[in-house]
Formats: C-alpha cells, structure tokens, sequence
C-alpha cells in the first residue's frame, strides 16, 4: 500500500508537535479544537497554523493515515530536508551532517532513525550508504557548458 502523500510545510508542522511529545490521539484532539493559539507553543508554523488547521479539516481521512501509518514528503529542497533532519531527529548541521553544496554527507543517523527517514523522505533525494551516509539529488541537474 502506497503511503499518503503529504506536501513539506504540513510533514514539518505535523513533525514540530510530534518532536513536543503528543501522541496521535492529543494531536487529533487539537486539529479537533482548531485553536491556532494552542499551537504557537510548538514553533512557528510553516506558514501558518492556521494552514495546517484547514487542511486537517478537509482531509481528515487522510491526516489520520498520515499519523496512522506514516507519509511520504512529496517534494523537498534541500533547505527542507535539513530543516526536517533537525525536527524529527534533532540534527544538526556541522555536527550531525556536512552541507557540501551538492548533497548532505557524513550522515551521523541511527539506524532507527535512517528507516524512518527512508519512509519519509521524498524521492527527489537518495540516501547513499557507501564509506557513511550521504544524502543526495536523486536526479542531478545537467548544466550545458
């Protein structure tokens, strides 16, 4: 079964209140209540709380599954992706990940975390185990000189 798809600002924010310790049944309960001010104790929203308030109430089917089952990000730059590093797993760049301009390396991820990573991550990027953990472009741009 294909996971549902959820695009990056609503993966973050649902991530933001998971990394705060709620469990799926006081995270349904506050998308329930809809009071943007009950989310600003969790970081600022991508862009808006009130975003992922609406969004929930139009797709609550597929919100549950998402907390259900899990999601898959369906695009991410590569600023997205380390803010969801940061987020989910609390890394951080310099100490946990290299930024090289051209892809993430010197991955330091459990192996835990890296399945649950890899259950997540868009497919714009592939996480490579060669000497280390390296996460780069799936498809890399061709530049004509």
């Amino acid at each position: 079964m294909e996971k549902v798809k959820l695009a990056l600002n609503y993966a973050l924010m649902l991530e933001m209140i998971k990394a705060k310790g709620l469990d799926q049944q006081a995270i349904i309960t506050l998308l329930n209540e809809g009071e943007e001010a009950d989310f600003e104790n969790f970081g600022e929203g991508i862009p808006t709380w009130k975003t992922l308030i609406d969004y929930y109430r139009i797709n609550k089917n597929k919100f549950h599954l998402a907390l259900k089952e899990g999601y898959e990000i369906t695009f991410l730059t590569k600023g997205a992706l380390k803010s969801l590093l940061r987020i989910k797993f609390g890394m951080k760049e310099g100490e946990d990940f290299i930024d090289t301009g051209e892809f993430l390396d010197q991955v330091k991820i459990t192996n835990e975390d890296l399945d649950a990573l890899q259950g997540v991550i868009s497919k714009n990027w592939t996480i490579v185990k060669e000497e280390g953990i390296k996460i780069e472009l799936t498809y890399k741009p061709v530049f004509n000189i």
